[in-house]
């Protein structure tokens, strides 16, 4: 799955990775969270995605945790964007969570990197998962929901999953699964531009070679410890630490 990941990037690095001439001119601004080296889901951040408005493709603000349109109450839409950080691709088409989305409203999600944990006897071991160049560009599913306590309209999201490359077994080494990565402009058009049919085709495990990954340290799997800093990037070695003492 995917419930933590980096959006420590610039507006210009963002506009050269997503080739405006694919998608064609992108309405607004990237508000993109400083710092942003490390954000869980579980906080429900608002985070830069780029989602499609009538024949025009335009930047929101949204809420990480995807709300339906008939969420009936504050409370409802807060225990179901929970449940909405990730989708499954192989399931999302039929669920009543996603049904209506993954119809009428992809997204796209830029980043960094993410964070996974690999199972090792009782340890979870962090590691940090990136592009070989560049940032990666993550297929999502997004949603406007209206508060009907307070009116506020309020856009949230979801990032589709799929079955892990051998790379991301070997880290996710226990349910063995990875964000949908969409390789290249190309990709990140038709995930656009697509029907929701094409867009299913589009749900499989990127290539072994497009990610790199490194383990970092203990301190990113502890909530509370002011993990949204550099260091929580940094290559880790227990060697390296061993050496300090």
């Amino acid at each position: 799955m995917c419930f933590s990941y980096a959006v420590n990037f610039s507006k210009e690095q963002l506009q050269t990775q997503l080739d405006l001439n694919q998608l064609g001119p992108i309405q607004g601004e990237a508000n993109i969270p400083n710092p942003g080296f490390f954000l869980s889901g579980f906080e429900h951040p608002y985070m830069p995605i780029v989602r499609a408005q009538g024949s025009q493709f335009r930047w929101e603000s949204a809420t990480w945790g995807l709300v339906p349109s008939w969420a009936a109450s504050a409370e409802k839409a807060r225990e179901l964007a929970v449940m909405g950080l990730n989708a499954r691709s192989e399931t999302a088409h039929e669920k009543p969570l996603f049904r209506q989305s993954w119809q009428h409203q992809p997204c796209l999600v830029p980043m960094k990197g993410f964070f996974e944990w690999k199972q090792e006897g009782t340890r979870k071991l962090p590691h940090f998962i990136q592009a070989q160049e560049g940032l990666l560009l993550a297929a999502g599913l997004c949603s406007s929901w209206v508060n009907p306590e307070s009116g506020e309209e309020m856009q949230t999201y979801s990032i589709l999953t799929t079955q892990a490359n051998a790379l991301m077994a070997e880290i996710h080494n226990v349910k063995r699964r990875m964000p949908v990565l969409l390789e290249g402009p190309q990709r990140a058009a038709e995930w656009m531009q697509g029907s929701a049919e094409e867009r299913r085709r589009l749900c499989l495990p990127c290539r072994n070679d497009y990610l790199k990954a490194h383990r970092v340290a203990p301190f990113v799997s502890k909530p509370g410890s002011g993990r949204n800093r550099v260091e929580c990037q940094a290559p880790f070695s227990e060697a390296s630490q061993a050496s300090l003492f």
